[in-house]
């Protein structure tokens, strides 16, 4: 037996070995053509660039370059006023355009720099540092600028508002609210329209306000309904810098919240009875499901009570809004879907070193999902689009006579 099991250990390690010399025989080859094509479009391309510039050839120089395959050692061709370049090579550039947009994209899906170092080592066999990853991530700073700065061209009637927690160290590790807004456009495709990292203050309405002010700086006009989930400050907020827009506190967060006051026993019943509350077709039965549930429950949980009565202006603004979009805006759920993307992605990471790598990580995910969300409409929208064109000349006074503009274009 041990005879037999020796034998065998025997041939895999020569199945192995012959599978690692296939594997390398095939890189190599891979490099090898890869190289040879390169060089050749260069020489092309130089051939081209002397006929249109009147400039001649004066032979070559040597450059590396990185690439999946790993360093390439590549014959350049040059002109004698040195103006030439081919496509794959920029100034002070010696890494393939390819490895930066692995490197990008792995950041983009959550993985941490020194993971990604780790994997592009193991994959080009050589050194790459975590802070050599972390200078290739670099390129996205301009876009996240451009991004959250950007003029927003469309009218958005619905706008969400909500915070996720992310872990940033600023001398110490602190758990920080990143701030998001996402807008529904007069056609119906979801937005993500900024975020903004305050820093560890916490919520409260100079921050909103702060917020709003820079999105109605960036063209976000008429508003017509912003959705929250009874954040500190945020419906103030709303009413001081958009007094005529509508403010939505999230019914699903209200729910739950007061469900944690209720007894085990009663739990179900309780959900049950402010179901029939928020699903009434209009503000009137919303009101006499109301005080049906007061009557009912008042005794047993007044704090549940108080909290709603408190807010019951919030918690049904929604009604006011066409029936078709209606299951879109009772709620937070529409930015939720995103902030839980988010959090997929920065889950491995921890801990984020500064400001800059979340806001890095929060801009690839925004323009991901923005690419995604102009690929689909919301369903019903273009059904409830004529009543909120109606509610947005009655709430800003648009005269009939007045020109409507296209959903889609900035009033």
């Amino acid at each position: 037996m041990k005879k037999e099991l020796k034998e065998l250990i025997k041939i895999l390690e020569q199945e192995d070995t012959r599978r690692q010399l296939l594997e390398e025989l095939v890189k190599v080859e891979m490099k090898r053509m890869l190289k040879e094509l390169l060089e050749e479009v260069a020489v092309v391309e130089r051939e081209a660039y002397c006929e249109e510039t009147d400039e001649v050839g004066n032979g070559f120089y040597p450059r590396s370059l990185a690439g999946l395959f790993g360093k390439l050692e590549l014959r350049i061709p040059r002109t004698r006023e040195g103006g030439f370049r081919p496509f794959f090579v920029e100034p002070y550039k010696r890494v393939g355009f390819q490895l930066e947009e692995l490197v990008i994209a792995m950041y983009q899906g959550g993985c941490s720099t020194r993971d990604i170092s780790r994997t592009i080592t193991a994959l080009l066999e050589e050194k790459y540092s975590a802070s050599w990853v972390s200078r290739i991530t670099e390129v996205v700073e301009e876009k996240v600028e451009a991004f959250r700065n950007r003029r927003l061209a469309q009218w958005y009637p619905i706008v969400f508002l909500d915070g996720a927690v992310i872990k940033i160290r600023r001398g110490s590790v602190e758990g920080e609210v990143s701030y998001i807004a996402l807008g529904i456009d007069g056609e119906g495709h979801k937005e993500v329209l900024g975020f903004w990292l305050m820093g560890s203050e916490g919520e409260s309405s100079e921050i909103w306000k702060e917020i709003l002010v820079e999105l109605k700086g960036r063209g976000l006009e008429e508003p017509l309904l912003f959705i929250g989930d009874g954040l500190t400050g945020l419906p103030e907020a709303v009413k001081e810098v958009y007094p005529r827009a509508d403010f939505q506190s999230c019914l699903v967060h209200k729910v739950r919240r007061q469900l944690h006051k209720v007894r085990k026993r009663d739990r179900e019943a309780v959900s049950q009875d402010l179901k029939k509350i928020y699903r009434q077709p209009d503000e009137a039965g919303f009101l006499r499901a109301w005080e049906d549930f007061k009557k009912k429950w008042g005794f047993l949980y007044p704090e549940v009570i108080k909290s709603w009565e408190r807010d019951l202006s919030y918690l049904m603004s929604y009604l006011r809004y066409p029936e078709e979009i209606r299951k879109y805006i009772y709620s937070t759920n529409s930015l939720e879907r995103f902030i839980k993307e988010v959090k997929r992605r920065t889950k491995v990471i921890e801990v984020f070193p500064n400001p800059g790598a979340t806001a890095k990580v929060l801009y690839l995910v925004s323009s991901e999902m923005n690419e995604r969300y102009q690929r689909r409409t919301l369903n019903g929208f273009s059904l409830a689009i004529d009543a909120l064109l109606s509610i947005r000349r009655q709430k800003y006074q648009l005269s009939s006579q007045q020109r409507e503009p296209c959903p889609t274009q900035k009033s």
